[in-house]
């Protein structure tokens, strides 16, 4: 087994900006996450208040939407987690193939992870497209009670 150490950082080395994207990504969906738990959370303990009458309607319906926004983000941190350690794994496997000399496997396996790295980015952030639109729903309904507000921003009154 001959190899030069700097075929190894020739192939890894240009192809690492993809795995540095994918944890910027990374970042970017667990602070959707957090800010969507911490939300349903404050929305949680407003309710165990005792609210009454149409505020208590309100946040309870709030709460469900908060609920699926959390769930969508974890889904999509989730999602995130597994690209970036398939993005990793095609470094790897680039790394590995400058060893071995290119055999088929380590090509084949690191062309998998590459699209499957990609494709589930792709995924995940569907998930938070679907989020921003509950997000919109939230924005929205969030001065349905209030009824000067509700009627300055154009909403019908709860």
């Amino acid at each position: 087994m001959d190899f030069e150490y700097k075929d190894v950082l020739e192939a890894v080395g240009p192809n690492a900006s993809l795995v540095f994207a994918s944890w910027i990504f990374m970042t970017f969906l667990q602070a959707r996450y957090t800010g969507a738990y911490d939300r349903y959370r404050t929305l949680i303990n407003d309710y165990r208040e005792g609210l009454d009458g149409k505020r208590k309607d309100m946040i309870r319906d709030e709460i469900q939407l908060y609920r699926q926004r959390v769930d969508l983000m974890r889904h999509a941190t989730n999602l995130g987690l597994y690209a970036a350690m398939m993005l990793l794994s095609t470094l790897i496997l680039g790394a590995l193939n400058a060893v071995f000399g290119n055999p088929p496997v380590i090509k084949y396996l690191g062309t998998l992870c590459a699209i499957g790295g990609l494709g589930t980015v792709i995924w995940s952030a569907s998930l938070v497209v679907r989020e921003n639109t509950l997000i919109r729903h939230a924005v929205r309904g969030e001065v349905r009670d209030i009824p000067d507000l509700a009627h300055l921003t154009g909403e019908k009154q709860a």
